[in-house]
């Protein structure tokens, strides 16, 4: 049944509009109902979380079991009725790593969605690290002073992110949740074997993360989970510490002492904690503590949010039209900071990306693309020369590698196709049926896919010195033909030249033929 005494309902205080946001992790799912107060901050008015499990059959079989199935029918029946109750304008109920793996999560959610009419939305870990990350940021504002190290430890998965100044600039998914080492490791013959099999496993992570951070002087660390809020309680518990909200890590040396003499029923029984608590409150401290290793003394702040508040938050910014401008600027520092990652000619890729948004806007009425499609040519334009690392010759090629390989920040999955694409074709030929991804697109997606390449070309093009000498476009119609007049520094010869030859495949992209013409200083 629901968890009765924790519904925050408080009828004088409540908003009038509200969202409702599910978490469906693999060790449980949860419920938060909030809005913003007149004052526009957020007020939580209910919370509910139901034990259901999937990764213990995600993780172990692949397959979602019926018993599990029926588990869920009953806890999002709870969540309707919740649900029902309250004056909710949106929902949103998110899937993470268990319902990921499982090979049936379609059936569930279908399932699901028949009978309560939620429905629920898989999330990759680049998106579940950004709503966590939005759910820090509301929680503790100043977290766009710092370089954070973030650690979000959940049932399936662990995300380790870097937030410099609000933004997150680098980003490691570890399939390394609880739920998951416990089934892993199932077969250890007693808690000692497996807590020494986990701390093995886990030195993978601790080195992944290590390249990430190793420069990167963190101020402090931000940790989130269930699991995690646990372990600052326990600080309080065992140590005598102050407060739950901040531990270091000579606390969780000690903490693990006292978990590790302890047998599970134990810790159920002295400790208090849950049974579906109990079991992985270890592998999620040693998991903590190989990260923490990385950055001590830095001290870790638990400020008691996470996904579900992510989710939350970012519903009632759409409301507001604040979501999507976040969203871009996240997007674009994600892509500066893959663009240093990868030794990228900053400047030049800068200057690129203003001179195609400048194309994307003159050429409007030519192109007719969206607001969503220039975002990613200016993504594009600040990572297209990321392969130049791994070969110079063919770097296209491997910039689409990467890019497929690779965490995006603020894009889908599918977005992050159309972008590959796009950086694939920026030089030798424009795009073709033999290429998979563009052959799978319907024929307007092509026409798109091709504008979108042709101004990522020409911008290109416009910045052959590298000197930033075109400074401005203006585009005009002449007879049958459009003509892009640039101005700007010296002669601009070649890069006229340049932009003259890519200029060529206009009439089969556009239906019009282009002419460069350039008015030098």
């Amino acid at each position: 049944m629901p968890d009765k005494d924790l519904n925050l309902q408080m009828e004088a205080d409540m908003p009038t509009s509200l969202v409702a946001a599910i978490d469906i992790g693999s060790n449980a799912m949860r419920l938060r109902i909030g809005g913003l107060n007149a004052d526009g901050q957020t007020k939580l008015v209910y919370y509910q979380r139901e034990a259901v499990r999937l990764g213990k059959d995600s993780f172990t079989s692949g397959v979602i079991s019926e018993a599990t199935m029926n588990l869920a029918d009953v806890a999002f029946e709870h969540f309707k009725a919740a649900i029902s109750r309250y004056p909710v304008g949106s929902v949103r109920a998110t899937g993470t790593s268990a319902l990921r793996s499982a090979s049936n999560s379609q059936a569930l959610i279908a399932r699901i969605a028949e009978k309560t009419g939620i429905s629920i939305e898989l999330i990759s870990g680049e998106e579940e690290a950004r709503l966590v990350h939005t759910a820090i940021q509301h929680a503790l504002p100043t977290l766009t002073q710092k370089k954070t190290l973030l650690i979000d430890i959940g049932g399936g998965s662990v995300e380790v992110s870097l937030s410099d100044h609000g933004d997150i600039v680098a980003l490691e998914s570890f399939k390394m949740g609880t739920v998951r080492l416990l089934e892993r490791f199932s077969d250890a013959k007693d808690e000692h074997e497996l807590a020494n099999l986990i701390e093995e496993y886990v030195a993978f992570m601790q080195r992944k993360v290590q390249e990430e951070i190793l420069d990167a002087e963190v101020d402090l660390c931000i940790g989130t989970g269930g699991n995690i809020e646990c372990i600052g309680s326990l600080g309080v518990d065992l140590l005598g510490n102050a407060s739950a909200g901040e531990i270091n890590y000579e606390d969780l040396k000690k903490i693990e002492i006292h978990l590790r003499s302890m047998g599970y029923q134990q810790r159920v029984e002295e400790l208090g904690l849950r049974p579906d608590r109990a079991d992985v409150i270890i592998p999620a401290l040693l998991v903590l503590k190989s990260v923490m290793a990385l950055v001590k003394p830095a001290r870790l702040l638990i400020p008691g949010t996470g996904l579900a508040e992510g989710v939350l938050i970012d519903l009632l910014h759409r409301e507001q039209g604040v979501s999507k401008k976040s969203l871009r600027h996240q997007a674009v520092s994600w892509a500066v900071a893959m663009a240093r990652r990868f030794h990228v000619d900053l400047q030049h890729a800068k200057h690129v990306g203003v001179l195609v948004k400048i194309l994307f806007d003159e050429l409007a009425d030519v192109h007719g693309l969206s607001a969503r499609h220039r975002l990613l040519l200016h993504i594009a334009s600040l990572v297209h020369e990321i392969g130049i690392m791994i070969r110079s010759d063919g770097h296209h090629r491997h910039a689409a590698y990467i890019l497929h390989a690779s965490p995006m920040i603020g894009l889908s999955e599918l977005e992050k196709d159309w972008l590959a694409v796009m950086v694939r074709f920026q030089r030798k030929k424009m795009p073709s049926a033999s290429h998979a991804f563009y052959a799978t697109l319907s024929r307007s997606e092509r026409k798109q896919m091709d504008a979108l390449v042709l101004l990522l070309r020409l911008a290109i093009a416009l910045n052959k010195e590298r000197k930033g000498d075109v400074q401005d476009i203006t585009v005009f119609t002449r007879h049958d033909s459009v003509v892009l007049q640039l101005t700007g520094s010296g002669d601009l010869l070649l890069e006229t030249w340049a932009a003259q030859k890519q200029a060529e495949y206009a009439f089969d992209v556009f239906g019009q033929r282009m002419i460069i013409e350039a008015v030098g200083n």
